[in-house]
């Protein structure tokens, strides 16, 4: 194990939470001062940032600071580089910091305000504003120096050596399992930290309540710090969504290999697409069966886990006689998907049966209701859209996922995510806009669905 590398990893992650949370709350206090149109665009862009697969993102930069860079004549900054990475991982991270500082801005009443009607300005931001959303930051400055500790794609792709990378290269040339206990023990032990620090701890979001009208909090903040969040919020989304999207769409070379794509991809398409939909089925479904069960909480430490060491353990588990019908085909992935991501959807139908009606619950169970009617009357009524979103979360995650899948994969099992990433790596830019292009359509492609079904379901109009 090398401890070099190890302090590596935290020297990136570092710099990269407190980037990420320096601009989440300024971006935060931007949508928080707005209204309208602005507010509206300004969020959602941060949804769209926090949305895209990441390797578009790091394709974008590849094509304008790579070593055949559009701009490197005239920039002449390393993207293969520690901060090349730090810089991608911010471009990606800081919507998660935005959308809890938000949620801690949106707990802002009237009534704090007339408190002290002569704070304004950076007193205000200073005295009320920053204390006010401090727990907010500092948990998703934890969350996201997690995340950035065991990110391995970015820095795979940008050639730099960080702690898991190492393990992930390591292992896959040798299959040394006992790397596994001396690399494991490192990175399991954030996560764990990360769970015993937010134990207990609730967050906030920005949809569960509507604070202090934007025109106050506006005249309030003055027209100086206005600037400078407008300037933060509009520069971070032109680069991290404006941009990667330009870059894909405004590309010809994008359009013209599409077909030759879609040809030489049918079966990663196809694969891409059922595993993400089988998963973000089952594990909502899963999750809403054993919402019951607090201790399940822990399994949040397999999604802050590299997903390469979760596929490594698998194999050590799943590799074995009898197993075969299961190592060697598409269960393991689902699998691995499914243990990666089984937080998410927990979490999500946790909170979804905590906002339903109570009486209705009651009501519901005194009159022995099959849990499928239970579901019909009550549960979609009530949280469909809630746990549509939920499901679509983990779908797009399974679409994006390379890191879990890398080692797991089965023959005629490669997904569009595992081909773009292994593209990445010798240049293909082109082909990889392709790629990404598919993929955004894949992206939208339950929404399609959604909106096809709702068309159909609207009565037609009386007469």
């Amino acid at each position: 194990m090398s401890w070099a590398l190890l302090f590596n990893s935290l020297a990136l992650a570092l710099p990269v939470a407190l980037a990420t949370v320096t601009v989440g709350w300024l971006a935060a206090l931007f949508i928080a001062s707005s209204r309208g149109g602005a507010q509206l665009l300004a969020l959602g862009g941060v949804i769209v940032s926090l949305a895209l697969p990441p390797f578009l993102v790091v394709n974008a930069w590849l094509g304008l600071l790579g070593n055949v860079g559009v701009l490197k004549p005239w920039l002449p900054f390393d993207i293969y580089s520690h901060g090349g990475v730090v810089w991608v991982l911010t471009l990606m991270l800081w919507p998660l910091p935005c959308l809890m500082s938000l949620g801690a801005l949106k707990r802002l009443t009237a009534e704090m305000l007339d408190a002290e009607p002569g704070l304004c300005g950076w007193p205000l931001v200073r005295s009320l504003l920053l204390p006010m959303t401090l727990p907010a930051v500092l948990q998703s400055g934890l969350i996201v120096f997690a995340l950035a500790f065991n990110n391995i794609a970015v820095p795979a792709i940008l050639q730099v050596k960080v702690f898991p990378a190492q393990f992930w290269v390591q292992f896959s040339t040798s299959y040394n399992f006992e790397l596994t206990w001396q690399y494991g023990w490192a990175m399991a032990a954030l996560p764990l930290a990360l769970l015993f620090l937010l134990r207990g701890r609730a967050f906030a979001w920005p949809w569960e309540s509507q604070g202090v009208q934007a025109e106050v909090l506006r005249n309030r903040l003055g027209q100086a710090l206005l600037n400078l969040v407008s300037v933060a919020v509009c520069l971070f989304v032109a680069l991290s969504v404006l941009l990667p999207l330009g870059h894909l769409l405004l590309d010809t070379r994008t359009w013209t290999d599409l077909l030759d794509a879609v040809r030489a991809g049918g079966q990663a398409i196809w694969n891409s697409f059922w595993y993400s939909a089988v998963t973000a089925t089952l594990i909502p479904a899963l999750g809403l069966a054993a919402v019951r069960w607090p201790g399940l909480r822990l399994t949040w430490l397999l999604f802050f886990l590299p997903g390469v060491l979760l596929g490594v353990l698998l194999i050590y588990l799943l590799n074995r006689p009898g197993l075969g019908w299961l190592y060697g085909g598409p269960g393991i992935v689902l699998i691995a998907l499914g243990l990666r991501y089984f937080a998410l959807g927990w979490e999500g139908m946790r909170l979804v049966k905590a906002s339903l009606d109570a009486d209705l619950q009651n009501l519901t169970e005194l009159t022995g209701l099959p849990w499928w009617q239970r579901c019909r009357h009550l549960f979609l009524p009530q949280a469909g859209m809630a746990m549509a979103a939920t499901c679509y979360v983990v779908y797009l995650l399974c679409l994006w996922d390379t890191e879990t899948m890398v080692l797991v994969v089965p023959p005629g099992g490669e997904t569009l995510a595992l081909r773009v990433f292994n593209l990445l790596h010798y240049g293909h830019h082109a082909q990889v806009n392709a790629l990404c292009l598919i993929l955004l359509l894949l992206a939208v492609l339950p929404l399609g669905f959604w909106a096809v079904f709702r068309l159909f379901k609207k009565k037609p109009a009386r007469d």
